[in-house]
């Protein structure tokens, strides 16, 4: 598959991007003030010459006459690239001396503190070309007085233009090497910041399949969370190999005791050993106990399945509907034994948020299908939910045998039970996952041991199987 973004590039294009962009504004900027400082050390002189031309103006004879020294304008026809005009407009605007076509002044010439003169600086178009003009008011001594005639010097702007041009050329190319030392800088050290994605890569392709151990945690900040997300990942993995690698040798070792049994009966069966309707008899219990030990390991199943997918429903599931549902469901069990089933609740809000109501009513039916299995004929048992302040306690209890000492060790083992007979010894392990999954407290107490008892009843004797859920579970468990 072909990549389509290149962290590389997403971090070096911008930089140098910017580095570009800083460096064009920086351009036109020095180029702007290299002109700048070009037309004030050039308008000075421009001054000058404006000066010395106003200088040779005379009044006499009731006319205006200039004397226009050679000199006044050698320092800019010296230089090939800028030529230099000039205009003498006598006290009302009329043209003296000059070059008639050059553009007469407008306006009044403004004192500025840059000049101890009066002169204004502006640019002009003098034969379809722009030149730079310095304004003069000069005065001239008249039989009336003092009065002012206006001196116009004119000059092209192509010496200051290439001036400038040429301090731009050569910042420019400053400019450009420094961009390409500086590229190539950024992309060293960009390239160097993301070797540890490579070295991460490269671990991760160098693993074999079944290599699920976590990574090593030392590599930068920045990647330390991809990290911790890859070992998380590699918990589950290993997890969700672990069950199922359970699930196949349990299903293996389980299953292969009823099926041959099955073959064993039906071979009888076709021989003709014992009379069809014990036959049939025995072939019914086979398919049953191996129908219930292959559900409870389809149980066991799911139950690591929602384990890692977690819950993402936060609707409230009711404990005391449930417990009616299951009740219901084992009914024709109960009435079969004619047991007295009871169920007891206390406190308000039976409503829990944060688990799946698939794994409570998985963990009732088996907890009740315990207590209905070992509960004698005629024998009581029931279901008593009690909400408390931070958990809600279950309690399904019988009125049976109740365990010993050496089974209680054995109880949550896969395949021990305490009918070897008829039992699978699932029930209690697909019961403890499903409390570990949804953070909850399994416990299993002889009732004699504890003292409970039901007033309904006459002794004591049974099995208490108390779970306690909290009511607001942690968020790993609530939400995956």
């Amino acid at each position: 598959m072909k990549p389509t973004t290149s962290i590389r590039r997403r971090l070096t294009a911008p930089i140098i991007g910017a580095l570009l962009l800083f460096f064009i504004v920086d351009a036109a900027s020095l180029y702007r003030n290299t002109l700048a400082s070009v037309h004030t050390a050039y308008d000075r002189t421009l001054l000058a010459s404006a000066k010395a031309i106003g200088e040779t103006v005379s009044f006499g004879n009731g006319k205006l006459t200039v004397l226009l020294p050679y000199a006044a304008l050698e320092v800019f026809e010296a230089d090939t690239r800028s030529r230099m005009v000039y205009r003498v407009n006598d006290f009302d605007g009329n043209f003296v001396s000059g070059y008639a076509s050059l553009p007469p002044h407008q306006g009044r010439v403004p004192q500025t503190t840059a000049y101890s003169a009066l002169v204004e600086f502006y640019e002009d178009v003098y034969e379809g070309e722009t030149v730079r003009v310095a304004a003069l008011l000069q005065p001239v001594f008249t039989s009336s007085g003092y009065k002012m005639v206006t001196v116009q010097v004119a000059e092209t702007l192509e010496l200051r233009r290439s001036l400038a041009q040429q301090a731009l050329l050569n910042s420019s190319i400053r400019q450009a090497l420094l961009t390409l030392v500086l590229s190539c800088v950024i992309w060293w050290l960009i390239s160097d910041g993301l070797k540890p994605i490579s070295q991460l890569r490269q671990a991760l392709l160098e693993r074999s399949p079944d290599a699920l151990s976590p990574f090593n945690t030392r590599t930068s900040r920045e990647l330390l969370p991809v990290v911790e997300a890859l070992n998380e990942l590699m918990e589950r993995l290993r997890r969700v190999l672990d069950n199922q690698q359970r699930f196949v040798r349990d299903a293996s070792h389980q299953l292969r005791t009823p099926l041959a049994v099955l073959k064993v009966q039906v071979q009888n069966a076709r021989e003709g050993h014992g009379s069809p309707a014990a036959a049939l008899a025995e072939l019914d219990q086979s398919v049953d106990r191996a129908t219930r030990v292959a559900n409870q390991m389809l149980s066991l199943a799911k139950v690591a399945q929602l384990d890692e997918q977690g819950v993402d429903s936060q609707s409230p599931v009711n404990l005391i509907e449930i417990a009616r549902e299951i009740a219901v469901e084992c009914s024709p069990l109960i009435s079969q034994k004619r047991l007295d089933f009871a169920l007891d609740t206390q406190g308000e809000n039976l409503d829990i948020l944060g688990i799946h109501d698939w794994m409570i009513r998985e963990l009732l039916r088996n907890l009740l299908g315990n207590a209905i299995h070992y509960t004698p004929i005629n024998g009581s048992l029931g279901i008593a939910i009690d909400a408390q302040a931070s958990v809600i306690e279950m309690t399904v209890w019988d009125s049976g045998n109740g365990i010993t000492d050496q089974q209680f060790s054995q109880l949550f083992q896969p395949f021990s039970t305490g009918d070897p007979v008829h039992g699978s010894g699932l029930g209690l392990l697909i019961c403890r996952d499903i409390c570990r999954a949804m953070n909850a407290e399994l416990k299993l107490h002889n009732r004699k041991a504890v003292n409970w008892f039901d007033p309904r009843e006459v002794s004591a004797s049974g099995l208490l199987a108390v779970v306690r859920l909290p009511r607001t579970l942690p968020i790993e468990v609530a939400q995956a």
